[in-house]
């Protein structure tokens, strides 16, 4: 009888017990923020935004180089000519600063001043030729040139004399912004005649 008794008592305790567990109430999951979706969402958003912009980018640059004319000596642009012409003008205030260079020093200065004077030879020689080292050379000269004639106006203080500086300055950079189109177009040039790139009859 005794053992009977047990037995239900432990009954009804795992009964009990089954009971509460199935009662108990079960912890709630936790929720998504809603904040971090939205942050994720504009994240991928700007991410391909980004990409596409690239790949616009990228189509435009293509389509730039492909609509350039490659040039030759027999299709020399006139820039190429106005360009030369002005380097000229640099040899001749060249060679009246070695002429006329006196006190002390003088030799150093004529020696740097020959030494300026060949470089821009070299540079209008294969510039007219059109070599692509030498429009690049050309085209730091015209920097340069821009940069210095630039300072020298300001800090003149005669106004005519900042006046002309000014002039040369704006004569300078244009120069050099038009050489760019021109440096374009011979490498493109010079890609044809390594046959790295096909030329128009070529690829039609």
């Amino acid at each position: 009888m005794a053992d009977r008794k047990r037995k239900r008592k432990r009954t009804g305790q795992g009964a009990t017990g089954q009971a509460s567990a199935r009662t108990a109430p079960r912890p709630a999951a936790p929720k998504a923020d809603p904040s971090a979706a939205r942050s994720a969402a504009p994240a991928a958003g700007g991410g391909d935004a980004m990409k596409r912009g690239y790949a616009k980018a990228e189509l435009k640059n293509i389509a730039a180089r492909e609509a350039l004319q490659p040039i030759g000596p027999e299709n020399r642009p006139r820039i190429v000519l106005i360009a030369c012409a002005w380097l000229l003008l640099a040899c001749v205030s060249l060679v009246v600063s070695i002429v006329t260079a006196d006190g002390d020093g003088v030799v150093g200065q004529r020696f740097g001043n020959a030494l300026m004077l060949a470089v821009v030879l070299v540079a209008i020689w294969g510039t007219y030729r059109l070599r692509p080292w030498a429009i690049l050379g050309a085209q730091t000269l015209f920097a340069l040139a821009f940069v210095f004639t630039v300072l020298a106006a300001v800090f003149s203080d005669k106004i005519l004399l900042s006046l002309g500086l000014a002039a040369s300055a704006l004569i300078t950079g244009w120069i050099f912004y038009r050489m760019i189109n021109v440096m374009a177009r011979v490498q493109k040039m010079e890609l044809q005649r390594r046959g790295e790139i096909g030329t128009p009859a070529s690829r039609g």
